[in-house]
Order: structure tokens, then C-alpha cells, then sequence
């Protein structure tokens, strides 16, 4: 195998070379995110090499870069997460119920205002990531102890006045004692719902809808591993 070059001169560097470099972190059990940064910053230096006329190629172009794998979304087993809302109360148990009922993020969860809720169809309008607006739909129940919750307020402005550190540890705490998931998020929530409706068989498309996603490839994962998930029951019960 070809090995890269030691000690050349910048302008000597072929794309073999990189792509020498790249197999060899690579055996060097390297992680790919590692070696990627490092061809960004040498791709930087090309890019100027280039600009100042001293160059006319960059052999670090993004082709040359490692894949990298693709971590899989934390979730947490739908019945622990039933059994840690039931058993909550107050804050936890509404926050619990509104990201396990529409896969909202934990910034739109606090951003939430009265105004945005229509408590006859259970519809929030979400504020979500480039000032893009969507709706989602959650329980009446929830709803319901929500504003019961909220009952000598005036429901109108900001529903919650919390930072997202202060919810995540609300929630965390109303979720330890019953979910095993190494991590006990407002994201892992969101996860956890969004595999849900690709395991229910909810096309990708309207999941992404949902989730607010800009980019299909994001919320096709969830897809990936709903599949993986049917591959591995129906070799478990096999009848033959």
C-alpha cells in the first residue's frame, strides 16, 4: 500500500497522497471526525495557497474526506417513558407529556405562548429554527393540566419562564427512577417520538413535517432504524 509522504513540500502533495493519509489514520484507529477536521484545516490552507496564486490544486478537496458514522439516535423504551409521566406531577408531567405528544425541541418548548394554543383541536403552533412556523398536535389531557396548572394566571404571554437547563433537570429527575436510556433528555424524547411514528409506519416525509426537519436525510434515520427494529422482531419470531 502506498504510504503518504513525509516531510514534502506543500506543493509536491497529490490527492494519492491524502488519500494515503486517510487509509492510514483510519488503520490507526483514528476517529474519521478527527481525521475530517484535520483535512479542513489543511483544505483552508490549499484554498490560500490558491488565492495567492501559488497553487492551482487542492488535493484536500471534501471528496478526499472520510464517512463518518452516522451515532444513533438516543431513545428510550416507550413503556419506561409512559411509566416515569404517569408517575409524575406538576412542571415535569406537562413537559413530559408535550414533547412525548408532538417531538417538539426543548427551545420551542419554553418558547411556547398561550396564543399559540387552540385547546378546541389540541393544535400549538410551534416557533421553530429559522423563524419557520408549524403545527403540531397534542393530547387533550395534557392540555387540560396544563392550563388547570396555570388556572390563577393570566393565559396570555410566555407560558414558561424556565431556562433549559432548569427543564432539562426537572425533567431528568422525573425520569431516572424509571428509564434505563443512558441519556435522560428533552431530546431523547424527541427521538423516542419520532422512531415511534417511523415504527407505526408514518412516511418520512410527514415525520419531518412534524419534527420540523429542513432536510429529509435528518429525519430518515428514524426510518433506518424502525426498519432495523422490524428485521430484528421477525427473526426473533420466526415460525419456521
Amino acid at each position: 500500500m502506498k504510504s503518504y509522504k513525509v516531510d514534502a513540500r506543500w506543493s509536491t502533495i497529490s490527492r494519492d497522497d491524502i488519500d494515503a493519509y486517510i487509509i492510514q489514520r483510519a488503520e490507526s484507529g483514528i476517529k474519521a471526525s478527527t481525521t475530517n477536521r484535520e483535512l479542513a484545516s489543511l483544505s483552508a490552507l490549499y484554498r490560500w495557497f490558491q488565492r495567492e496564486g501559488l497553487l492551482s490544486d487542492n488535493p484536500c478537496k471534501y471528496e478526499s474526506r472520510r464517512k463518518v458514522t452516522e451515532k444513533v439516535p438516543n431513545t428510550i423504551p416507550g413503556d419506561e417513558l409512559r411509566n416515569a409521566w404517569s408517575h409524575s406531577s406538576g412542571l415535569a408531567r406537562v413537559w413530559i407529556g408535550l414533547l412525548a405528544t408532538t417531538g417538539i425541541r426543548i427551545s420551542e418548548l419554553l418558547a411556547m405562548r398561550w396564543e399559540d394554543i387552540d385547546f378546541t383541536s389540541n393544535a400549538i403552533k410551534i416557533h421553530g429554527k429559522g423563524h419557520k412556523e408549524r403545527i403540531v398536535y397534542a393530547t387533550a389531557e395534557t392540555l387540560t393540566e396544563l392550563r388547570v396548572m396555570n388556572a390563577r394566571k393570566a393565559l396570555s404571554g410566555r407560558i414558561f419562564n424556565h431556562q433549559q437547563r432548569e427543564c432539562r433537570a426537572i425533567i431528568w429527575r422525573a425520569l431516572r427512577p424509571f428509564c434505563q436510556a443512558k441519556q435522560l433528555s428533552p431530546h431523547a424524547i424527541r427521538h423516542t417520538f419520532a422512531t415511534n411514528l417511523a415504527t407505526k409506519g408514518v412516511n418520512v416525509t410527514t415525520i419531518a413535517t412534524i419534527l420540523g426537519h429542513n432536510r429529509i436525510e435528518t429525519t430518515q434515520r428514524y426510518i433506518d432504524m424502525a426498519q432495523a427494529d422490524t428485521r430484528s422482531v421477525t427473526a426473533q419470531y420466526s415460525l419456521i
